[in-house]
């Protein structure tokens, strides 16, 4: 909240896909908050629907990014900014086809920023290449793509967080302390489609940063019933606080929509790193990524890069220059 007061910042201007299980459109936190939606079979297929969450794990996520004070908490980051939401896990899974197709829609229905709080286990080291070009695409175009970690503890990740064009979460508690079923490890590119052959193989970590992702207190579906709210554990919850900061920070930032989208996403992503709350070992490592994001630090650092206008002072006069004030009467009486 500190970030709405400070910037003016409430994500305002910014679309953010969430591909998930769905958007419930009459839970009043989540009320006239949808810019689009669509529903993808195992095909990636379109199939007629109108917005619907038949699981609830998309509502709680969106609620997260975009949701209001309904329930007389705050409990969304970027309260003015809108999503599209691309149901890609029906009853709460989904293929790689369906989840491919939902990041191509929100690409082509011009997203800001995409959220995916999903994932399939990998119980080995190394990353396949499914997903790796669609994120490019998505990257080249000036959209980070934020993906969960995985919830099966230490040395593990799933995919496509374990991707490297990916800005993968981990999730962290009200103390700052790592979740014990957060992912994060040593990841493996041997073979790759996109990457070349004399760079491989190519070793890098995950997760990228962390965030709150215990009891994290958001939006389920009513299903015809007064609303309702719970709180929820796991990386998927980590992943909207970050998707949530971008829109922050793209809302207080102009100068950011100005850069050249090939450069914006690496910029984005750089602030968010840039200014994170450094917990563990020094530098990236696997239970926190480089660390907590705050987003009220990143949007100082936009600001001081210049991404951030300088407030025009009034009447005329330049800040910092001294404001010139009549005389002090004396209170002295006359002889």
């Amino acid at each position: 909240m500190a970030c709405w007061g400070a910037f003016e910042a409430r994500g305002q201007g910014v679309k953010i896909a969430v591909l998930d299980t769905g958007y419930d459109p009459t839970h009043p936190d989540l009320a006239n908050k949808l810019a689009k939606f669509a529903e993808f079979d195992e095909n990636g297929g379109v199939v007629p629907s109108k917005p619907h969450d038949d699981h609830g794990h998309g509502t709680h996520c969106s609620a997260t990014i975009v949701g209001g004070d309904e329930s007389t908490r705050c409990i969304g980051m970027a309260p003015h900014a809108k999503i599209l939401s691309a149901m890609v896990l029906p009853n709460g899974s989904g293929t790689d086809t369906q989840i491919l197709a939902g990041i191509d829609w929100a690409v082509q229905n011009n997203a800001d920023i995409i959220n995916m709080s999903l994932g399939g286990l990998r119980m080995t080291p190394d990353v396949m290449d499914t997903y790796t070009m669609a994120i490019i695409k998505a990257n080249l175009r000036g959209i980070p793509v934020v993906v969960a970690v995985g919830n099966e503890g230490s040395q593990t990740s799933s995919a496509p967080g374990n991707d490297l064009f990916a800005f993968t979460v981990g999730a962290t508690d009200v103390d700052d302390r790592a979740a014990g079923f957060s992912g994060g490890r040593t990841q493996i590119i041997e073979e790759s489609r996109y990457i070349p052959e004399s760079k491989l193989p190519f070793v890098y970590s995950k997760p990228d940063v962390t965030a709150p992702g215990v009891n994290v207190y958001s939006a389920v579906p009513t299903n015809g019933k007064p609303p309702r709210w719970e709180a929820w554990n796991g990386s998927s919850m980590a992943t909207p606080h970050v998707a949530g900061a971008m829109a922050l920070l793209l809302s207080a930032s102009p100068g950011l929509l100005g850069l050249r989208v090939k450069d914006r996403t690496q910029i984005i992503q750089d602030l968010i790193v840039s200014t994170v709350k450094e917990l563990g070992e020094s530098g990236q490592n696997h239970r926190y990524g480089y660390g907590r994001i705050d987003i009220l630090r990143a949007l100082g650092h936009a600001k001081s890069c210049g991404y951030i206008p300088k407030p025009v002072a009034p009447s005329g006069n330049k800040l910092g220059s001294k404001i010139k004030r009549p005389a002090k009467k004396s209170s002295r009486a006359k002889p």
